[in-house]
């Protein structure tokens, strides 16, 4: 009886391509694992000739190398998914969070005092310690600049209320 040609690859050359892209071929389960996604937990079904009684070695190669591509597509989109979110999040982070205010002193704490007693009084019924603090002031500070900045918010107000009168 004639051999006949076969075009799939040899089992030398079967077992080589399994070192050579970490793949493991589990025969008692016939399935292929992915050594270099282990954690992942996916197996590959191994590509059968017609019968379904012999193993297409080199179609059964490229499908787990193709399943491998498709999971690390996968990954590269979670990951880029992870990346937009930290994006929007450092973009968002500045108007959401009021910078520091400890590390401002003379002139620009006054005035940023001032600014954020208007902000304290348009939002509440009036300025509380406890919330200048959370903003990031010290006592210290409040103190010290507390009086300025209210005489520097009062006019900022008044010339406001002079501005819309006109």
């Amino acid at each position: 009886m004639p051999r006949r040609v076969d075009d799939d690859i040899s089992k030398t050359d079967f077992a080589y391509q399994l070192r050579l892209h970490s793949l493991a071929f589990l025969p008692n389960i016939n399935r292929f694992i992915d050594l270099k996604h282990p954690k992942a937990g996916r197996h590959v079904l191994p590509i059968m000739d017609e019968s379904g009684r012999r193993m297409l070695r080199g179609a059964s190669i490229d499908s787990c190398l193709a399943a491998r591509a498709a999971y690390e597509a996968e990954l590269a989109e979670q990951k880029r998914a992870e990346r937009q979110k930290a994006n929007l999040a450092d973009r968002l982070t500045p108007s959401a969070l009021a910078p520091c205010r400890a590390d401002l002193d003379g002139p620009a704490a006054v005035i940023q005092l001032a600014e954020d007693f208007i902000v304290q009084t348009t939002r509440n019924d009036g300025v509380v310690f406890a919330d200048l603090i959370r903003m990031g002031w010290q006592a210290e500070q409040l103190k010290q600049h507390a009086p300025a900045a209210r005489i520097v918010a009062q006019r900022r107000q008044e010339k406001q209320m002079a501005e819309r009168g006109a």
